[in-house]
């Protein structure tokens, strides 16, 4: 109150520091990293496998691809059109290879002897790739009315920041080319969905966020019934964004898909203070009448509450650190950074600001008030089991109903059906092959791979693969050679001799125009068997990791060779449900974490043990929600289960510390729970209704992650309410309130 001007200028002065900081790295780059790599295990096994095969085969997972479709491709508009987008697109040195129709080479029969034809060269392309068995859903649809073209980008553009420019040419080169009026053009591929997804975050924070601003703004002044008040939890929590966000960015720190959301919970945590001081420093203005005394006591009892909240959130989000997937420890610690820094920045701020605000901005009425949350303490008093009884019931049903949900990750989770990019993928899936890659990669010395029974052993690993019905497209050296021999034998088999296989691999290799560096690479030494899948989501991936590599086991035992079932898309299944699991498996240990915590700094083994439970109900509530809706458990929901413990814990810790505060001056128990519930109970409606009016305007989003996140948030701060000041109460008086 006496240094408020110095303050003012501190607070001023990091605010000026903050948006210098990150003016400064957003000028280098831009500070977000969505690959798909960024939710693997780093440095794990299976990725150091693949990296290390991808040295001789190049990536699988950074095509652009472009499908086409017309009644008619075979048309000479259709066929020019084609032909301008390959040779346009090709020229461009960010382009590593074009694979289109227009270059597209198959082995056809002609006058009973085999013979490499190119196929834009025929007589009629469409009907003569419909006839290529290794270009049917690749290169051409089994109708002959849809192909595409496939670009393959270079793979060191692979940061976002270096892929939007690359994919802003193509788009750019793709539409100067004028299109024919029957032709229907849909853009898809791993490159394409990544800088598409990374954009409409940005385009729904640039949206939501002065949104959520004026809508917090209004919502506070409203529920305060004071403008000027209702200013100061808003200019605490854009000061603790500010901040944080520029610790965090000039500190060099690069956001991937969960810490993205650091800065919104540095909202949501600094908002949550910000209220608790406000309505505090009105309750404690109200007994006193002078601005200095009553800011005294606000700060000597809030601190210590605020403090706890965010310690203990703090403290949980570091416990992610222990995590095996790098996206998890960067969150946890990103997190526990951003929450310590709103803690700083709303004590600082909201005190200063309230400063310079006379008693009548302050004060007003709330005898209603009052009366609402006395009947609240008046019902968990007079009926605590019956509370008790139904919150547990209800929970129980709750858990119960959401117990069905499983982790199963989608690349199209992130739209919503009616989005122009799930219907392309649709489309691609329908007619073509799918974006999703994977192989199995075989890798053996001394021609070891060339022997028959070895070559008919990966046949039917091929064929095993095809069997899933989301398998769309594959390919592989064995089933071209057979494809050969069949067309210089009728024989459907592969050669029988080593010898054999020698001569008609010379004869494929001969043309240099077929395909075969895409399958086997270093004279023979490795192969692999490529395919092409369905967003069939990472369940059904795991499933066919699993049954592969078993029966790849079984096939090849006691040889020399080794064999690898992988690939990005693969590889991507398997991170993303690691990464799930290590997230839920670490709600558990932000729980114990939590306990610990408030064992010590409360002293008080029962209150402590309570206080964790209301923690669990809203992970149940947001569980069930996700059922409801039709939803898995998926890298853009998950992340709302740390927010649930955030948001429970706070309230809960609020809750808790007034009643101990209460207790201390020597409060009855009852008088204690009343006062409780006149403060702190207010306080945790106040920001559960701002919460719920600012957050329930993101479900709104085309981005089923922002989407899933304003949902799943409303029904944790509902779930929330109902176990912090109906359970948790109860169980209270139960336990204390002895007669």
């Amino acid at each position: 109150m006496r240094y408020r001007f110095l303050f003012l200028l501190l607070i001023v002065s990091i605010s000026i520091l903050s948006v210098l900081g990150i003016t400064k790295r957003l000028q280098d780059e831009l500070p977000i990293d969505f690959t798909p790599q960024a939710i693997f295990m780093d440095k794990s096994p299976q990725m150091l496998r693949l990296r290390e095969i991808e040295k001789s085969f190049g990536r699988e997972d950074n095509d652009y691809i472009l499908s086409l479709r017309a009644d008619d491709l075979s048309t000479p508009e259709n066929r020019r059109y084609i032909e301008k987008i390959h040779t346009t697109v090709e020229k461009n040195k960010f382009v590593e290879s074009v694979d289109s129709l227009h270059n597209a080479y198959t082995i056809l029969d002609r006058d009973d002897h085999p013979e490499v034809v190119a196929i834009w060269d025929a007589d009629s392309p469409i009907k003569t790739a419909q006839k290529a068995p290794f270009l049917q859903r690749i290169l051409i649809s089994e109708d002959g009315r849809t192909t595409t073209i496939r670009i393959r980008i270079d793979p060191s553009k692979e940061k976002v920041a270096d892929l939007s420019p690359v994919i802003r040419t193509l788009d750019e080169q793709i539409l100067s080319i004028q299109k024919p009026a029957d032709m229907q053009i849909y853009k898809t591929g791993v490159p394409y969905i990544r800088t598409e997804v990374v954009s409409m975050m940005l385009m729904d924070n640039v949206t939501y966020t002065p949104i959520l601003v004026v809508l917090f703004f209004v919502t506070i002044c409203l529920l305060f019934r004071k403008l000027r008040l209702g200013l100061a939890p808003l200019l605490g929590v854009l000061t603790a964004v500010i901040w944080s966000l520029g610790l965090l960015i000039s500190g060099g720190v690069i956001f991937n898909v969960l810490s993205i959301l650091v800065p919104v919970l540095a909202l949501i945590i600094g908002v949550a203070d910000g209220i608790h001081l406000v309505e505090r420093y009105r309750e404690e203005l109200a007994q006193r009448k002078n601005t200095t005394e009553a800011m005294g006591h606000t700060l000597k009892y809030m601190s210590a509450a605020c403090f706890l909240t965010t310690f203990t959130t703090a403290a949980g989000f570091s416990s992610l650190l222990i995590a095996q997937t790098s996206v998890i420890r960067d969150f946890g610690l990103h997190s526990a950074i951003a929450v310590m820094i709103s803690f700083v920045a709303v004590m600082l701020v909201v005190p200063c600001y309230l400063a310079f605000l006379p008693i009548d901005a302050v004060l007003g009425d709330q005898s209603r008030e009052k009366q609402f949350f006395d009947a609240m303490h008046e019902l968990v008093q007079k009926k605590p089991r019956s509370v008790a009884m139904f919150v547990v019931t209800l929970t129980c049903m709750v858990g119960l109903y959401g117990s069905t949900v499983r982790p199963n990750s989608h690349i199209l989770e992130m739209y919503h059906a009616d989005h122009p990019t799930y219907k392309a993928i649709e489309h691609i899936e329908e007619n073509m092959s799918g974006i999703v890659p994977i192989f199995i990669h075989f890798e053996a010395e001394n021609e070891v791979l060339l022997e028959p029974e070895h070559l008919r052993k990966m046949l039917d690993l091929e064929r095993s693969l095809q069997e899933f019905d989301w398998v769309l497209w594959t390919y592989s050296l064995p089933s071209q050679l057979q494809y050969m021999h069949t067309l210089l034998t009728e024989e459907k088999t592969l050669p029988r001799d080593k010898a054999l296989i020698q001569q008609e691999l010379f004869s494929l290799s001969l043309s240099g125009n077929l395909p075969l560096e895409s399958v086997t690479q270093n004279n023979y030494q490795q192969m692999r068997i490529l395919a092409l899948c369905k967003d069939a989501g990472g369940r059904a991936y795991i499933d066919l990791h699993q049954k592969i590599t078993k029966e790849a086991e079984t096939l090849f035992d006691n040889t020399p060779i080794r064999v690898d079932v992988t690939g990005d898309g693969l590889l991507a299944s398997l991170g993303i449900d690691h990464l799930i699991f290590d997230l839920l498996y670490s709600i558990l240990l932000v729980l114990i974490v939590i306990l610990g915590t408030m064992l010590i700094l409360l002293r008080d083994i029962k209150l402590a043990l309570l206080s964790i439970i209301p923690n669990v109900i809203p992970l149940l509530f947001t569980l069930a929600t996700l059922r409801f809706i039709g939803a898995d458990l998926q890298t853009s929901n998950v992340v709302s289960f740390t927010v649930s413990v955030g948001l429970a814990v706070d309230d809960t810790i609020h809750f808790v510390v007034r009643y101990k505060q209460e207790r201390s001056m020597g409060k009855t128990h009852r008088q204690a729970m009343k006062n409780t519930f006149r403060g702190a109970g207010h306080a945790i409606i106040l920001t559960t209704l701002l919460l719920i009016v600012g957050f329930g305007t993101l479900a709104t989003s085309s981005l089923t992650s922002t989407f899933h996140f304003g949902l799943l948030t409303c029904v944790t701060l509902f779930a929330a309410i109902l176990a912090d000041l109906f359970l948790l109460p109860s169980l209270m008086n139960l336990i204390y309130d002895k007669k």
